[in-house]
């Protein structure tokens, strides 16, 4: 397997909801911002950032991966004032493969085997290839690890677990009741939320959505941000927004139940308390359904095996064109 990891030249750092408490994903998660969008132009190595509530990835191709590991936690230092290492995890070349298509596949994921972190996982991946000229190994890292999850996906016989949305909507009923009597507030129009507002269509719900952006949906009412003044009003408010303030504080209205989707969070945890139902991303993750393990295991051993047979194409194909090389110039 060495001979996988010289060929595929990539790696990641990161910290998910397995290594790190949330406070402390939050602080980390402000730090990575500092490799986000066109700031990415200033670091030596191209990047992807996948930043989700559950985890910041950051992935990376060079022909010295150990350097540009190095220097990565060097930039990360320049932004983040605690000792943050211990909280991290690294992995490359083949091993970097195999973890990205099971973040990628939902195997990875607080909730398992959530639908979500799929697409996540793609957006991140196309605005990336948009700002930087993304060397070929990490089209083929990403490329091939979307592939992989949805080949996963698909296989006969795999047992669906909750996802995210289904999760929000069985603890909604259990301490709402009925959701089509509920005025629903949506704060950010995330991909999350998104796809919140298409689930809760599908069930006869219309939530409104509050946002800076000027949109017009078919699956949700949609105001502006002073909306925010008559959180109050609503008896479930999602919040799935980036910002590093919180968007909700104080004293809430006894029965209602908030959901805080945000890594740094949007929702002030002080609201808790006097009858109000605070959720945040690791609290979500303690309520929803397991996968079987069996069939976990039996998933994870599926995955290696294409992810090795993925592996050994792509040395093949390094190989030959390696020689394709050497004969043009001999």
């Amino acid at each position: 397997m060495g001979t996988y990891r010289s060929a595929l030249r990539v790696g990641v750092l990161g910290v998910n909801f397995k290594t790190a408490e949330l406070s402390l994903r939050e602080r980390i998660a402000k730090g990575a911002q500092s490799l986000a969008g066109e700031k990415s132009h200033f670091f030596s190595h191209p990047t992807v950032l996948l930043s989700t509530c559950n985890r910041t990835e950051i992935y990376f191709s060079a022909p010295d991966l150990g350097a540009a590991h190095i220097d990565l936690l060097a930039q990360l230092r320049r932004h983040i004032s605690f000792a943050f290492e211990p909280y991290l995890y690294s992995y490359f070349g083949i091993d970097c493969f195999a973890h990205l298509s099971k973040v990628t596949a939902g195997l990875d994921s607080a909730i398992q085997f959530e639908t979500e972190i799929q697409h996540q996982v793609k957006t991140s991946y196309v605005r990336a290839s948009q700002i930087l000229p993304l060397p070929a190994e990490l089209h083929y890292l990403f490329q091939k690890s979307l592939h992989v999850a949805k080949w996963l996906r698909n296989c006969e016989g795999k047992q669906e677990a909750p996802s995210l949305f289904g999760t929000l909507w069985q603890l909604a009923e259990k301490i709402l009741g009925n959701l089509k009597s509920k005025r629903i507030l949506l704060v950010g129009y995330s991909e999350i939320h998104r796809g919140f507002a298409s689930f809760l269509k599908s069930k006869g719900i219309c939530p409104t959505f509050c946002t800076r952006s000027s949109l017009t949906l078919h699956t949700a009412h949609v105001r502006g941000r002073e909306e925010l003044e008559r959180w109050r009003e609503y008896d479930l408010v999602s919040c799935a927004s980036a910002s590093n303030e919180y968007l909700i504080q104080d004293a809430g209205r006894p029965g209602q139940l908030l959901f805080d989707l945000s890594v740094p969070r949007n929702i002030d945890p002080a609201v808790a308390g006097g009858g109000v139902h605070l959720y945040n991303i690791d609290q979500l993750a303690a309520e929803s359904e397991g996968f079987p393990q069996d069939s976990f295991a039996s998933l994870e051993e599926m995955l290696w095996d294409k992810v090795i047979h993925l592996a050994q194409n792509y040395l093949n194909k390094t190989e030959n064109n390696r020689m394709d090389r050497m004969n043009l110039s001999g």
